[in-house]
């Protein structure tokens, strides 16, 4: 299978794994109304979107490639799955006005422009990681600190981006539960930078060091 059938499978491999259980949940006899919120139909397209963003030769996008030395596998899975149950309640509970907000457009619409800042800080970041980019916590062949881009200023922009978009999936939905997945999203995020730094320092020992002294963890002059 040539290079852009392979970015192809991918692509709608996440397309599927995101538009599914979203669908699912708001249940397929109602599509229409499903996109007749014009903030939950901009969430569509931006889930629609960003599965175009591995068809991008320089991203070389392979979430799931693994290295020599891979931690906290159990971290992912947990990750995904939750990601997949809060897709589909989510959707599920908004047609069915259950734990949500009253219908405030300003809602949906904060809650678009969490996921689009979000997306848009993942999706810079990629550029910047190009191959080296996994969901796994890993070392691969040859791997170099990336320190260019957002990774000058910041160590793990993609967990910024995870902290922005996926409270902002569940305000797009109206849904109260962004209390809990905004908690969960935290935990999640503070784990998977305790494992990566902690690899990483071990792998690149007195450079990454330096990096870690001169950037922030995730906000400049925040934290």
């Amino acid at each position: 299978m040539d290079d852009l059938a392979k970015r192809g499978s991918r692509a709608l491999a996440l397309l599927a794994m995101s538009l599914i259980p979203l669908l699912l949940g708001w249940g397929v006899d109602d599509l229409g109304g499903f996109l007749h919120d014009p903030a939950r139909a901009g969430f569509a397209a931006l889930i629609v979107l960003g599965s175009l963003v591995v068809l991008i030769p320089r991203l070389n996008c392979r979430p799931f490639r693994r290295g020599s030395q891979t931690v906290g596998r159990w971290l992912l899975r947990a990750w995904m799955a939750s990601g997949l149950l809060a897709t589909l309640f989510l959707s599920f509970a908004d047609r069915r006005s259950l734990i949500t907000f009253p219908n405030l457009e300003a809602v949906r619409w904060t809650g678009l422009v969490l996921c689009l800042s979000g997306s848009l800080i993942r999706v810079v970041g990629l550029w910047s990681l190009g191959k080296q980019f996994s969901g796994h916590v890993t070392v691969q062949e040859d791997h170099q600190l990336v320190q260019t881009g957002l990774y000058g200023y910041v160590r793990h922009p993609m967990y910024l981006g995870a902290t922005l978009a996926t409270p902002g999936m569940a305000l797009v939905f109206r849904s109260w539960l962004v209390l809990p997945i905004l908690l969960w999203t935290l935990i999640f995020v503070g784990l998977r930078i305790h494992q990566e730094e902690r690899l990483l320092g071990e792998h690149f020992g007195s450079e990454y060091e330096s990096y870690r002294r001169r950037t922030w963890r995730l906000l400049p002059y925040v934290y």
